[in-house]
């Protein structure tokens, strides 16, 4: 009885280890990006030191696929050369383009020229350093970008925030109703050992006082 109790005890908390450590770091991760995106529209959210892109175009094939998840590292512009590829924004946009000329402007600010490596011109528009949001150093998850525009997604967010957190939720409520029902059934054979060792021993007393 014991050891089945032990067991049972023992996968309730397996369970409840593996739902923490896949729920709770992607609520924590999307409710950042989310609030992230909300706080500074004008800037990319980034988690843990990194600010994760989405791509939604083939400018970088074959370096960077469409739907690619990239992670940018924090860029010092005075440290930025030529064959760096840089992420900036342009009216709220985001473009990952490789830095292909570096200029000065007629205002004395340092100007970058970029072009996708899939384009056959350079971007229109040169670069100020104030736009830049970060430097693609070569980490790319593939086709991660397509799964976390459906996590942002009402439909998303609905699987991966709310189905968690009630999933959490429920699963806490069953933890806890089964702990109080080992409990309940313990003190019940506690009290029941307690009862016979009573009845046992008024017995035993009845027996010495009759041989008396």
């Amino acid at each position: 009885m014991k050891e089945k109790k032990k067991s049972q005890v023992t996968v309730s908390g397996i369970v409840g280890i593996v739902l923490c450590i896949v729920f709770i770091p992607i609520i924590i991760i999307n409710l950042i990006l989310i609030i992230g995106s909300y706080t500074s529209p004008e800037e990319i959210p980034g988690v843990l030191g990194f600010r994760p892109v989405i791509v939604l175009s083939g400018s970088m094939e074959p370096a960077i696929q469409t739907g690619d998840m990239i992670l940018l590292h924090k860029a010092d512009s005075s440290q930025l050369k030529e064959g760096d590829v840089i992420c900036y924004l342009v009216s709220g946009k985001a473009i990952t383009h490789r830095i292909v000329e570096i200029t000065t402007g007629e205002d004395g600010q340092t100007r970058y020229i970029t072009q996708g490596d899939a384009n056959n011109t350079a971007d229109q528009q040169a670069v100020t350093a104030d736009q830049i949001q970060g430097i693609w150093k070569g980490i790319r998850i593939g086709g991660l970008g397509d799964f976390v525009m459906f996590m942002q997604s009402t439909t998303g967010m609905i699987l991966f925030i709310i189905c968690p957190l009630l999933l959490f939720i429920l699963w806490d409520i069953w933890r806890r109703w089964r702990l109080d029902k080992a409990e309940a059934a313990r003190t019940a054979e506690l009290e029941a050992e307690l009862a016979a060792l009573k009845a046992n021993k008024a017995e035993a007393d009845a027996d010495s006082r009759e041989k008396e």
